[in-house]
């Protein structure tokens, strides 16, 4: 399945009379009067920056690892309109240039010709593992031994689960999150079931089955402060457990969802070579 990522981008570049390479601009504080770049940007608000010198605009837009200033000098209304919209996802459209700074060498701004919401059209569904009645289960060993931990908080009223995954191969503890999406006619009981069947022989055989499985990009998903607790044994051979403390970010949009920002702690066990 393929998903839009929440903070994706796309711009469309103009260029009257001759072509203008991003390493020119680069070399100039200004440009040709009859030579413009056009961007619109799709990406993350920020109006409250500030900067050694003041070498910033006080404005910033955010997408694909992209940060540019925002101008809005031309544009007073679109500033004013963009004074609630600080951490939303919002769409600039306006003209790209370059200007050197002392303690930035090259700032990259675009003075805003409008400003829009970013969001998606239709309401998500909020997913808050702090309401909702979620309940949290985590699992790091079956009956064939220790595995990589998973949490699973389960979202009774919505039919969904949300699943975060620690991996347990390297001292990376690599996270990794899906959203499964369950048919409405699920009750808690076969939510319960399907859970069971995660960590156990497969007991059940009468569960339902996810719709559709919804991928949360990994850079939403971090791992930090592992820490060795002891060794713990099985027929397997011996184990190093750690506990480790997880973090999900927030995500804005993922198909007809969105998710509020969470961390925990979870164990999880290192097989030791």
């Amino acid at each position: 399945m393929y998903l839009t990522p929440v903070t994706s981008f796309f711009f469309s570049i103009s260029i009257i009379m001759a072509a203008l390479l991003i390493p020119q601009i680069a070399h100039a504080d200004g440009n040709a009067p009859d030579e413009y770049i056009k961007v619109e940007v799709r990406g993350k608000l920020n109006n409250e920056i500030m900067a050694i010198g003041g070498e910033t605009t006080g404005v910033i837009i955010t997408a694909n690892g992209v940060t540019w200033e925002l101008d809005f000098s031309d544009a007073p209304n679109s500033q004013k309109k963009s004074k609630p919209m600080n951490g939303k996802i919002v769409v600039v459209k306006g003209e790209l240039s370059v200007k050197r700074g002392v303690e930035i060498p090259q700032r990259w701004i675009v003075k805003v010709d409008s400003i829009e919401s970013g969001s998606t059209n239709g309401s998500a569904s909020l997913l808050d593992t702090g309401r909702d009645q979620v309940k949290k289960f985590e699992v790091s060993q079956t009956f064939g031994g220790y595995q990589e931990t998973q949490i699973f908080f389960t979202f009774p009223k919505k039919n969904v689960v949300l699943k975060v995954r620690i991996d347990n191969k390297t001292k990376d503890f690599a996270v990794t999150g899906k959203i499964l999406v369950f048919p409405k006619s699920t009750t808690a009981e076969g939510l319960a079931k399907w859970l069971n069947n995660q960590h156990s022989d497969a007991l059940y055989t009468d569960i339902p089955l996810p719709v559709s499985t919804l991928d949360i990009p990994t850079k939403f998903c971090s791992s930090t402060n592992p820490k060795y607790i002891d060794q713990a044994k099985s027929h397997l051979g011996n184990f190093d457990k750690y506990s480790i403390e997880f973090t999900v970010k927030d995500v804005e949009r993922i198909g007809d969802f969105q998710i509020k920002g969470f961390s925990g702690k979870a164990m999880v066990y290192l097989k030791d070579k």
